[in-house]
């Protein structure tokens, strides 16, 4: 098991290398990962490498006994690239270009930019290949991330339209299958065909969730050319990425990213600039079992915070005890490696407030003394994390839909994620663990799937939802749940749900969409009453049972959640987003388990053992 910080020597004087490792070492470490942002260092000028530096840093850690992750630093790039080639900058919705200076300011269809991070890749492959402590390889940084999964430059309106060209036979077929009859929207050839900046009234919504598809696949190719290069050069070697938090909101697919990594990791920041308190218990956990989803395996923490975080905006102060909760909350849900970010804050430049564990005092105190302890303590329970973790239950994330809805989220109160978290916090409420998968996953094994707000779906998934439920599978469908076909249009002809209403033992009838405060009364078989926000799908039961219906409903007496029996299995359909009693209830009757009082109170069994985390007493039982 790999404990470590985040170490950038760059940003200091040389002369304390010798003091910084000894230091970490003492720390109880036994890894920093380096150059993370870095290429100015490594290539100086164009094509002139200097490894020096790092060569020095490498060189000592090992002597101490130190491994090495390393990073290959494209996430920011040199002046003199910027200058030589200003047309690798991303561009916004109006041409204006990113400026130099921050991180991620370039464009993932670049071709100047793509051949030039691939050369410093190839360049640093060779180059440390023959340094055995090196034990761990990170592409980039946070892709995606602070808006940079979006771009309108040239580049990537010239690759979009070769894209499309890729995808459909004709100008006939993309013609037919978008409906551009509508609004005179018919295109004569593919080079018509614009990139869907803002007018005045929304564009084809075909047309945008081909652009959301081509974001995606822009970002995984851009990485993917990277790993290749990377591998070409070390075979060997172990290659992840370093996720940030939201990426179920990004216009990427980390899922589909993750199929040319080795390993994967999150950056794990329960407090950032402008928070006032810090997340949820259970909305850490959900980003933690989705990162572990990405491959279906345990993990790293690349990241996690130990002081107060932000640029700009602080975020509140880290209580002591805090951060140390925060890591065993990532091991007890599948990391096997952590590092945490960083060995020493930042005096200079855009980070002089995301502090680390020694502060720019240079002096050892609280937080030091943390670190050393929680080293200590996770030693002990090696043999416990790296055991396969096990979950009950299964989440289907799939980016289409995901898609569908930041086009058009029909409601102001929709959040795709917010609504998966809402149903997440009954899993986490009841101590069922939960993976994240996607669509082409296996389902067999889990006790039970849910499947949030699924609007665009194939029979092909279709299909492997009722083989689920017929061998004794239970799923649990949600509103909007199959509207929509591949190409993100309604479908002609069919009853909603689509493909679907045999296995949901009912059909949609009517159909609101709440905005704002607005809300539907919903009652049980016990007469409590509750709120449902966002969708109301009002179902007709056919073979479904009523376990909730709407109460006072000017539309007549429709059912808010089915419960129906299919094969050897069971479906429910939850069609409204229920206030939190509400959904209490709900899964109370869905999973049979009552919801615990105290959702600050965690236990994960891992292994055998139970590892009980409690984040307001701040304090980790195992047992």
């Amino acid at each position: 098991m790999y404990l470590g910080v985040d170490y950038y020597p760059e940003q200091w004087d040389r002369s304390l290398i010798n003091e910084d490792l000894k230091t970490i070492k003492e720390m109880g470490c036994n890894i920093i990962r380096i150059a993370d942002f870095a290429w100015n260092i490594i290539e100086p000028e164009d094509g002139r490498y200097d490894f020096d530096l790092f060569d020095e840093v490498v060189t000592k850690a090992d002597r101490l006994g130190l491994k090495v992750m390393m990073c290959i630093p494209t996430a920011t790039m040199p002046r003199w690239l910027n200058l030589k080639a200003p047309e690798i900058m991303a561009k916004d919705e109006h041409g204006n270009p990113q400026p130099f200076g921050g991180r991620r300011g370039y464009c993932y269809n670049s071709d100047v930019y793509n051949r030039k991070a691939n050369e410093l890749t190839a360049a640093m492959a060779r180059h440390y290949r023959r340094f055995e402590n090196i034990v761990a390889w990170q592409l980039d940084n946070e892709i995606g991330h602070e808006g940079s999964d979006v771009c309108f430059c040239e580049n990537c309106h010239r690759r979009f339209i070769s894209w499309l060209r890729e995808r459909y036979e004709s100008i006939e077929e993309l013609n037919e299958r978008w409906g551009t009859n509508f609004w005179s929207g018919s295109y004569d050839s593919f080079d018509d065909i614009q990139l869907p900046a803002r007018a005045y009234t929304n564009q084809n919504p075909s047309l945008r969730m081909e652009w959301e598809r081509f974001r995606a696949d822009s970002i995984t190719r851009y990485l993917k050319r990277m790993y290749l290069t990377l591998k070409s050069v070390i075979p060997e070697a172990v290659v992840l990425h370093d996720f940030e938090g939201g990426t179920m909101t990004k216009r990427f697919d980390s899922f589909e990213i993750s199929k040319n990594l080795d390993e994967v990791a999150y950056n794990n920041y329960p407090v950032w600039g402008g928070t006032v308190e810090p997340m949820k218990p259970w909305e850490i956990a959900l980003a933690l079992d989705t990162t572990r989803g990405l491959k279906k395996a345990n993990f790293w923490i690349t990241e996690e915070i130990m002081g107060a975080q932000g640029h700009d905006i602080t975020g509140c102060a880290i209580k002591p005890g805090q951060g140390p909760v925060w890591a065993w909350q990532a091991m007890a849900h599948g990391c096997k490696n952590f590092l945490i970010f960083r060995y020493r804050g930042a005096t200079k430049g855009a980070e002089q407030y995301c502090y680390g564990i020694i502060d720019a005092d240079n002096t050892r105190s609280r937080k030091f003394h943390e670190v050393q302890n929680l080293y200590q303590q996770l030693r002990e329970y090696e043999k416990l994390f790296s055991s396969e973790y096990h979950a009950d239950c299964a989440m289907i994330y799939d980016y289409d839909s995901a898609a569908s809805f930041r086009i058009q989220p029909q409601s102001d109160r929709f959040s795709y994620v917010g609504e998966m978290e809402k149903i997440y916090r009954q899993l986490y409420g009841r101590d069922l663990q939960c993976d994240f998968i996607t669509k082409e996953s296996g389902l067999s094994g889990y006790r039970m799937v849910i499947v949030p707000h699924m609007i665009v779906m194939d029979d092909t998934f279709r299909q492997k939802l009722k083989d689920y439920v017929r061998e004794g599978g239970k799923v649990v469908l949600t509103a909007r749940t199959s509207w929509k076909d591949t190409d993100n249009n309604l479908v002609f002809g069919e009853r909603l749900p689509v493909g679907l209403t045999d296995l949901a033992g009912s059909v949609l009838r009517e159909q609101e969409t709440l905005l704002g405060d607005q809300y539907r009364l919903v009652r049980d078989s016990q007469d409590s009453v509750f709120s449902g926000h966002v969708f109301a799908d009002m179902l007709e039961c056919v073979s479904a049972r009523p376990l909730m219906v709407y109460h006072e409903n000017p539309f007549g007496p429709y059912a808010a959640l089915t419960e129906n029996s299919y094969g050897k299995g069971w479906c429910y359909y939850l069609a409204t987003s229920l206030d939190e009693k509400g959904m209490d209830r709900a899964f109370e009757m869905i999973t049979g388990k009552p919801i615990r009082e105290n959702l600050n109170v965690e236990t994960v069994e891992r292994n055998g053992q139970k590892i009980i985390i409690d984040y307001d007493r701040l304090t980790v039982k195992v047992e």
